[in-house]
């Protein structure tokens, strides 16, 4: 390598967890989208795959990010930020944003471009295996099993919880390429679906029955058996979900959380969850990660718990390298790049 090269760095490795660590066909695609002249420095050191970054950042990484144009990582912290002086574009191969829009990024010209639409797939497939979980009552059927009983009469008879999904209204809070993907299922399920944005739309979203912005929430709450929340957590989300808007839930309604856990209002959840409110809730992710082993959400029966894990897919890395591969494209074209972040909304 000489000094004239231009130089990519990527920091997406785990010893672990191989859908989190870049392969080595995703590096040969880099570089031939990026053709003579730039050099790809993969870091072949551990990282956390998520959408904070790694808590540590190792000297190798402060080495290689100094020459940096383009910088591929999960986020990127103020660190990294300050030792790049060259860095032009970020690249979040996490679909959140928050933790990377520090000051010194929201105020630069630096691109930054996340993830957010790779991870559609695999999430719908999460929210719709939790509906149906819910719909035909398995958690009470698990239940069951696991105390030796027959629970038929929980199951049958009157006041039971099972449902049909198809005619069932499905809720999605956030309506980007996570909940499109989850409405698509829905729909196809004869679901009907009601969408809310931050923005208020001009019509009928794609793919949804109706559309809505913030301040049809409260009816969608009341009109939901299934409220799924797919938005990014910014400072206007955070807690979106508390006690007031819990309360105006369906009493045979279902939360299913698998954005960010900070739009949920726990202790409020836990209440309402106890109390038999809402009928139940399914969270892929919490406030404190991971959750902790005396956490009451633990001890309710009515609750699905999955370790952040909803976006793991064997095929993650085929649908990020190619929304790199374009996106590298657009960059050297000088033409827009996908997934922008829109650095003064979050998101």
């Amino acid at each position: 390598m000489t000094d004239t090269l231009r130089r990519l760095v990527a920091w997406l490795h785990s010893d672990r967890y191989p859908t989190w660590s870049m392969p080595e066909s995703t590096v040969q695609a880099l570089q031939e989208a990026l053709g003579s002249g730039w050099d790809v420095d993969v870091v072949r050191v551990p990282t956390l795959a998520g959408g904070d970054g790694s808590r540590e950042i190792p000297p190798a990484v402060l080495d290689a990010i100094a020459g940096a144009e383009i910088y591929f990582g999960f986020g990127i912290s103020p660190e990294l930020f300050r030792a790049a002086p060259h860095l032009r574009w970020v690249h979040s191969a996490a679909a959140g944003a928050r933790a990377s829009l520090f000051p010194e990024m929201r105020e630069s010209d630096v691109v930054f471009t996340n993830s957010a639409g790779i991870y559609g797939e695999p999430l719908a497939e999460w929210a719709m295996a939790a509906v149906f979980y819910f719909a035909r009552a398995l958690d009470v059927a698990e239940r069951g099993a696991r105390e030796r009983r027959w629970p038929y009469d929980e199951m049958a008879a009157f006041g039971h919880p099972q449902r049909e999904v198809a005619g069932s209204t499905m809720a999605i809070i956030g309506y980007g390429g996570i909940g499109r993907s989850i409405g698509e299922r829905a729909k196809a399920l004869g679901m009907k679906v009601l969408a809310v944005r931050s923005r208020s739309p001009d019509g009928t979203l794609e793919g949804a029955d109706e559309g809505f912005g913030p301040e049809g929430l409260g009816e969608v709450l009341e009109r939901s058996h299934y409220v799924v929340l797919s938005l990014p957590e910014t400072p206007v989300t955070t807690g979106l979900i508390g006690a007031s808007e819990l309360a105006r839930m369906r009493p045979d309604s279902v939360l299913l959380n698998l954005s960010r856990g900070g739009i949920v209002d726990e202790d409020a959840l836990v209440d309402a969850l106890g109390s038999k409110r809402i009928r139940g809730a399914a969270l892929d992710v919490f406030r404190e990660e991971p959750l902790p082993a005396d956490s009451p959400l633990r001890a309710l029966e009515n609750v699905l718990i999955t370790p952040h894990a909803g976006a793991v897919s064997p095929r993650f890395w085929e649908r990020e390298t190619d929304l790199m591969v374009q996106n590298i494209g657009h960059y050297l074209a000088g033409g827009r790049m996908e997934n922008v972040v829109d650095k003064t909304r979050g998101y």
